[in-house]
């Protein structure tokens, strides 16, 4: 009788442990999961913001090149030397402006994109503490 009751003692505790064991294994596979799960997003995120940045950049090139011809098209067209002088100036004036405007606008594009494909990661590593 005690030999049953210490080997029915015995299959309890297996039976608690190999519960125990899957609980924890369960975890550790959610955890797992929900990782990729965040990984992947955020990859997806900088695809997105890459292309976005790239758009910007093709979009900034396209103005750019018409500012230059419109800015040729006003030189051929000046006359006196006067003229071509104001000319330049307004051109150097604008195209400066353009391009603080532009690097700015590309500074926020990849602060953006960096929020943006870490906020996954960063509600994994919340949930998992």
């Amino acid at each position: 009788m005690r030999k049953a009751k210490r080997v029915n003692q015995k299959r309890a505790q297996v039976a608690r442990q190999a519960q125990h064991e899957a609980r924890i294994d369960r975890k550790h596979q959610n955890a797992a999961t929900s990782g990729l799960n965040a990984a992947s997003r955020s990859v997806g995120e900088f695809n997105n913001g890459f292309r976005e940045i790239a758009n910007e950049m093709n979009e900034f090139s396209i103005r750019s090149l018409e500012n230059v011809f419109r800015a040729w098209q006003q030189f051929l067209d000046a006359r006196p030397l006067r003229q071509v002088v104001e000319h330049q100036t307004r051109c150097a004036q604008n195209a400066y402006e353009a391009y603080v405007t532009e690097f700015s606008r590309l500074g926020d594009l990849y602060l953006s994109l960096t929020r943006r494909a870490s906020e996954p990661l960063r509600q994994v590593s919340r949930r998992s503490l």
